[in-house]
């Protein structure tokens, strides 16, 4: 199996409004607004952050962004099989820290 590029977050399209009071986007019967402009935001590292994706790479990044998806999701599986083996084996260890014997 292969996944292909990698690329953590969520894609979201936005519509602005511009400072030109004269501009179609300030119209009031008819408003319309600049856009779309193409987001991408994710968390790294304890940090926030998001950067712009151009129209035409917006089909590589939703493919990259599925790809992490699905890597996630067979990472957490990974895990559950691993915990349920432990289980089954009678490998798990317990929470409570092991006694030790009291000094003659």
């Amino acid at each position: 199996m292969e996944l292909g590029e990698l690329r953590p977050g969520s894609l979201s399209q936005q519509y602005n409004v511009c400072g030109k009071a004269s501009c179609i986007c300030k119209d009031p019967e008819n408003p319309r607004r600049h856009g779309p402009y193409y987001q991408v935001s994710y968390g790294r590292k304890g940090k926030s952050s998001s950067t712009f994706v151009r129209p035409e790479d917006v089909g590589a990044v939703t493919k990259q962004l599925a790809n992490y998806k699905k890597l996630m999701q067979l990472v957490t599986l990974w895990i559950d099989l691993g915990l349920e083996q432990s289980q089954i084996t009678g490998k798990a260890t317990s929470n409570k820290p092991a006694r030790s014997k009291p000094k003659k």
